[in-house]
């Protein structure tokens, strides 16, 4: 009888170390996951401000190129030797 008492006792034993093993990987698995996502997370908003600044600038490049079109239209436009083709 003490046998028995003795093997249920190991069996419970033996099932309680394997769910709290198995919960303490979940968890830990769980941090690792999340710690993982945040760094990406986190590499994704440096590569957005990144793109954010370059097409910031390109869109002031644009503006100044069109800016120097217009100028150079308005001169062409204001110079009595341009004849057009005409």
């Amino acid at each position: 009888m003490i046998r028995a008492w003795l093997l249920a006792a190991g069996l419970a034993l033996l099932a309680g170390a394997y769910g709290w093993g198995r919960m303490d990987g979940a968890r830990l698995a769980h941090a690792a996951q999340a710690a993982t996502v945040a760094a990406a997370q986190a590499a994704t908003i440096r590569a957005a401000e990144v793109a954010s600044r370059k097409e910031a600038e390109r869109l002031a490049l644009q503006a100044e190129r069109d800016a120097l079109a217009r100028q150079l239209e308005d001169e062409a436009r204001e110079d009595p030797d341009a004849t057009g083709g005409l």
